[in-house]
């Protein structure tokens, strides 16, 4: 048992008895951690506002080996304005889903953690922009080792010139010499937009025009990929996807 001070997201929560939640956050130092937090759903409460959706705060956590519980915090950023718009409260949540699903508890994954931070503040100042959920999908991915190959063929290695395919259970693009059924086709403008998300500054990406085919392609090859990493599709996305007015 020990008192651990951290940054930390709040990723979601549950109701436990009459003024009580259980709380799972997001933290810096120690990952992905589940906490009682004690009589927050009490009108007067003054840790009420640390436990919303998304809040970024600073944590005083008493560390157990397992409901922890939340002593004290002070928020950096409320991120409220997230929770107040339909389409970015989806999106944030899609982001905090993808990440709980993918992570174990306790999985100090900081390089996560500042991604996740720094794509909601994206959120906060432009709006939930698709360019920046397929970023987020794809540095995801590869910081957990589950990068898509995209510069070559990954069956053979050859060079491909005017027609490839992304398949997700060999883990990138496939040439047309080596593509068989069941194969997402892929334009080369799509492919090489991929590498740009992997390797631009993020604020950089939302000058690039994206016309809509390459958003089409993109949107199919990360849900199936994803798909076939997680096994399921996330409630978050579906919801995301019923959202009719989502045009950023």
């Amino acid at each position: 048992m020990s008192l651990v001070r951290t940054e930390a997201l709040i990723m979601k929560g549950m109701d436990l008895g009459e003024a009580d939640r259980i709380v799972t956050a997001f933290t810096r130092k120690k990952g992905k951690v589940r906490m009682v937090a004690g009589g927050v759903r009490r009108t007067r409460s003054s840790m009420a506002a640390l436990v919303q959706p998304f809040t970024y705060s600073s944590l005083v956590i008493y560390s157990t080996s397992s409901l922890g519980r939340l002593r004290h915090g002070e928020i950096i950023e409320s991120f409220a304005g997230l929770r107040e718009d339909l389409v970015s409260m989806a999106s944030a949540s899609y982001l905090m889903e993808l990440v709980d699903f993918l992570l174990g508890e306790e999985d100090s994954q900081e390089g996560v953690f500042t991604l996740l931070l720094n794509t909601l503040q994206l959120f906060k100042e432009v709006g939930p922009r698709v360019l920046a959920i397929r970023t987020f999908e794809l540095r995801l991915m590869a910081i957990l080792g589950y990068s898509p190959h995209l510069d070559s063929c990954v069956v053979c290695g050859a060079d491909y010139e005017n027609k490839a395919f992304f398949s997700s259970n060999q883990g990138g693009i496939i040439c047309s010499n080596c593509s068989g059924g069941g194969k997402i086709p892929v334009s080369l403008g799509s492919v090489r937009l991929m590498n740009e998300l992997l390797t631009k500054p993020l604020r950089k990406l939302l000058n690039i025009r994206l016309d809509g085919l390459m958003e089409e392609e993109m949107e199919r090859i990360m849900t199936d990929y994803i798909l076939y990493h997680t096994e399921r599709e996330l409630k978050s996305l579906s919801f995301l996807r019923s959202l009719k007015s989502f045009n950023p």
